[in-house]
């Protein structure tokens, strides 16, 4: 299976289904407590924005979502400011391997053709991931068992 990343546009279409989570972000001074509610928060916003077409550049439900623009929106739902492209997240996120992946962190994918793309997804668990694949297609989920993302899988990351 061939799947190419892209960064053109598509049309911008309306997507009537984004409600925000159901999810309260306590105000204690218990980093553990924020830091759970804040994987809740990216995890069900992403969830959300299953379904909402791919566009170069998106970075809302309204206008569509590239793969780090769904990034961003994610985490700054649950006030996390990561860096706007796939590469830069890449660059600037903690390191974490593949066996300690857990919700809402991100993981990444490099063309190995062209050296310089990458392409993002949010961790859901149970070896699932959800993005915005490219143009003409919508946020959907995979699989990172998947062949075709095991052979372009590069790293994880976390913005928390």
């Amino acid at each position: 299976m061939s799947m190419t990343f892209s960064c053109a546009g598509h049309k911008k279409a309306a997507h009537e289904h984004h409600i925000p989570p159901d999810v309260k972000l306590y105000q204690s001074q218990d980093s553990f407590n924020k830091q759970s509610n804040q994987k809740k928060i990216i995890a069900q916003y992403a969830i959300n924005s299953l379904g909402v077409p791919y566009q170069w550049g998106g970075h809302s439900p309204e206008t569509g979502f590239d793969c780090s623009g769904l990034v961003v929106y994610t985490h700054q739902m649950a006030d996390i400011i990561v860096p706007r492209t796939a590469s830069a997240q890449f660059e600037n996120g903690r390191i974490i391997t593949i066996q300690n992946l857990q919700i809402s962190d991100l993981v990444f994918f490099k063309d190995l053709k062209k050296n310089k793309d990458y392409h993002v997804g949010i961790y859901m668990g149970d070896g699932k991931f959800i993005h915005a694949p490219g143009r003409g297609r919508n946020v959907t989920y995979e699989f990172l068992n998947t062949p075709y993302f095991l052979n372009h899988y590069i790293g994880a990351r976390s913005y928390l």
